[in-house]
């Protein structure tokens, strides 16, 4: 038991943040309730006429997603559409072009305050408590730093390339998408993250104080990337 505790930790210490915590979660023993089916082991018999072996519990979609939800910033824990007060006709039709497509990609644009933020918060949830969930929420900051480690360091795996790369449904949430200074390398692993996200029909929802068009000319973004982007994000202004 204590070289399987060291393996674990061994294997924590390899994931991103996101990832530890929800480890961390789906194997820590929990005194306010106990799965009846699996005993908080995660996993399950899968019987039929004759017994075929284990399989994944129900509850550890339930603990993903409450990990997933806790991981909120506390300034946007309540943010729901419920939540959401417009202030003006843009805003009321931002909240119901959003809150009506909650599978869809939108490019959130607008000024600080405008609550573009909690919009896309209140997306996020939605699509968690719906029971997706293969989804991220990442600052451009957050992002590139994932994916230079994930550039530089073998033992490490980006949570976002990984899921982006595969077929299963995900979406990605990338928050003040302009608060980048570009560089060769940050041009060359967006680009790469966009376009594994088109091609595989991933879900997408951006916030910025730009448009796509100021995203240029303020040399936020490489052309190459912001096309992507317009072609998978319904551009939406609040």
């Amino acid at each position: 038991m204590q070289q399987l505790a060291s393996t674990l930790t061994v294997i924590r210490g390899k994931l991103h943040p996101e990832e530890q915590a929800e480890a961390t979660r789906s194997t820590a023993p929990s005194s306010e309730s106990v799965c009846p089916i699996c005993d908080d082991t995660g996993w399950r018999r899968a019987e039929g006429e004759v017994f075929i072996g284990l399989k994944r519990c129900e509850c550890v979609r339930e603990k993903i997603r409450v990990a997933r939800l806790s991981l909120i910033p506390e300034r946007f824990r309540d943010s729901t559409f419920e939540s959401y007060c417009p202030r003006n006709p843009k805003q009321e039709r931002a909240l119901s072009l959003i809150s009506g497509d909650p599978s869809g990609s939108f490019y959130l644009t607008g000024s600080y305050g405008s609550g573009k933020t909690h919009l896309l918060y209140a997306l996020y949830r939605e699509i968690v408590l719906a029971g997706n969930t293969g989804c991220h929420v990442r600052t451009t900051r957050g992002l590139v730093e994932e994916l230079r480690r994930a550039e530089f360091d073998d033992a490490f795996v980006s949570p976002v390339l990984a899921a982006a790369s595969k077929p299963e449904p995900y979406h990605l949430f990338w928050d003040d998408i302009d608060k980048l200074k570009t560089t060769d390398f940050k041009t060359e692993v967006l680009f790469d993250l966009a376009d594994t996200m088109y091609s595989q029909n991933h879900g997408l929802t951006i916030t910025s104080n730009y448009s796509l068009r100021d995203l240029i000319e303020r040399e936020r973004m490489h052309p190459a990337i912001v096309r992507r982007l317009d072609d998978m994000c319904r551009i939406v202004e609040v």
